[in-house]
């Protein structure tokens, strides 16, 4: 059946073919995957009318024999490719151009509808189950009212499928980042202090008699406002960055 998502057809049609060649029914499709789905999912997921849950094309894979890491991919391609339909102005996350706290949020919301934009809460359930992922805190982040803490940057970008260099670079926007931050929260401490009419840095470092500057006059360099939180603290591994762990049942 045609469709307007030319990647959601290629998944549709690549689920077609992967049970014509193990020879299947999809009865003994929901057999083969201890019927935790329907064969009447089973059969829908390959309409190529919409787009089927993960965990349907993921069985679905597992039960042909097939490979689920390309079942996935197929399934991201067809969800992002959905995203991009409804929102033309969508665009594809560029990490290395990252440098302070609000262009890393919009980079990994991009990030996540890139990724398929699974329910928060199977991010969560994916992530692992001692909570390295709340569902809560991936929400606040897609809502631009809070940033990953470093452990939980790392357990994005597995659930997202991340490897390889695009891994570093992200871990890499993350601290260009958060040094950014702590940059100008340090900035901003010593403006208050002042204000408040304790001494700052340079005039504790005044020698006894120099004069202060007059009211009025011009600064050397000119005052940093600060609009911008820190993150969250978050022990750094002493590794450089952790091995992206394969998914459950993954082949």
């Amino acid at each position: 059946m045609a469709t307007a998502n030319a990647c959601l057809e290629e998944l549709a049609q690549w689920l077609r073919a992967q049970r014509h060649a193990a020879g299947l029914t999809h009865r003994e499709l929901a057999g083969r995957s201890a019927h935790a789905f329907s064969d009447t999912t089973f059969s829908r997921a390959t309409t190529g009318t919409r787009i089927p849950r993960l965990p349907v094309v993921e069985a679905y894979a597992r039960a042909c024999g097939a490979s689920v890491t390309h079942a996935r991919r197929l399934w991201r391609a067809a969800r992002y490719a959905e995203h991009r339909h409804r929102n033309p102005g969508a665009r594809v996350p560029r990490p290395d151009r990252v440098y302070n706290k609000g262009e890393l949020i919009h980079a990994l919301q991009q990030l996540y509808y890139k990724a398929g934009a699974m329910p928060m809460d199977e991010m969560e359930h994916r992530a692992g189950d001692h909570g390295e992922l709340p569902h809560s805190t991936v929400r606040r982040m897609l809502a631009g009212t809070s940033m990953f803490d470093l452990q939980q940057l790392y357990a994005f970008l597995h659930v997202c499928d991340v490897t390889g260099s695009a891994w570093e670079q992200w871990c890499q926007a993350w601290k260009r980042a958060k040094r950014r931050c702590e940059v100008l929260h340090a900035a901003d401490r010593a403006l208050r202090t002042r204000a408040d009419g304790h001494p700052g840095p340079r005039d504790r470092a005044r020698p006894a008699g120099a004069p202060r500057r007059s009211a009025g006059a011009p600064r050397a360099f000119p005052p940093v406002a600060l609009a911008m939180p820190l993150f969250r603290s978050a022990p750094v591994p002493a590794a450089a960055r952790p091995s992206p762990r394969p998914f459950a049942g993954s082949t």
